[in-house]
């Protein structure tokens, strides 16, 4: 019998082409409007997650949106806890920018992070909630003093706000001297008064003074009572 030579043809070989970091970003952004989170969170992760990465703007607004999704999502009690943890460590990484839309998505989703953990942290547990709060909210006050100089900006205040609301949520175990810091910056734009703002933007300004002065007054009151009822 005559035997039959085949002759085999290769096949093209194609790259895998992964997707630009752009693509990256704007693929999560759409499946985050599909309410795929996981999916979403999975599209950007390794460039969150690279400590070596400054994220731009637009990429710290898809993944405060991304990670507020993540927490929300959670169901309550220890899910919504390791979510919240997830979150922060991944806040914790991130390389700090100079850039006032950037710094107050970050603001904003690490005050809604901790807001979250509060409510399903255990006693043992919130100690070290609070230090890494702090931790946290200086090297974002240190950055939002480089973006916003004038001690009277409504924004830079709104940084010294959130803080302040956090010391009342955490006052077992917040100490006075932060809430302290944020009443003198309360003070000090108080005494700077209005200057050059606009009228809206010292309306703004005058709130959040208030804001900080009340949520830190609160908390330490709060905090003597506990004090008063341990003895």
């Amino acid at each position: 019998s005559e035997r039959v030579s085949i002759q085999l043809i290769p096949l093209p070989v194609f790259p895998i082409t992964m997707p630009s970091r752009d693509e990256s970003f704007k693929n999560a952004q759409s499946l985050l409007e599909q309410e795929k989170v996981d999916d979403a969170f999975e599209a950007i992760h390794s460039f969150v997650e690279d400590k070596e990465t400054e994220l731009s703007p637009f990429e710290m607004e898809i993944t405060a949106n991304v990670l507020s999704e993540i927490v929300t999502s959670s169901e309550f009690g220890d899910k919504k806890k390791a979510a919240c943890n997830e979150t922060i460590d991944i806040l914790e990484g991130i390389k700090l920018v100079k850039d006032a839309d950037w710094i107050n998505c970050y603001a904003e989703i690490l005050y809604e992070s901790f807001s979250k953990m509060n409510r399903c942290a255990r006693d043992e547990e919130r100690n070290n909630a609070w230090c890494r709060l702090k931790e946290l909210y200086i090297e974002v006050l240190m950055m939002a003093r480089k973006i916003w100089k004038d001690k009277n900006h409504p924004e830079r205040l709104q940084i010294y706000l959130k803080l302040a609301k956090l010391s009342k949520s955490y006052l077992d175990v917040a100490d006075e001297e932060t809430m302290n810091m944020c009443t003198e910056a309360a003070k000090e734009a108080k005494f700077m008064g209005k200057g050059a703002m606009e009228d809206d933007e010292w309306k703004d300004a005058k709130k959040a003074i208030e804001d900080i002065n009340k949520n830190c007054g609160d908390a330490l009151h709060e905090k003597q009572l506990l004090a008063d009822d341990s003895d």
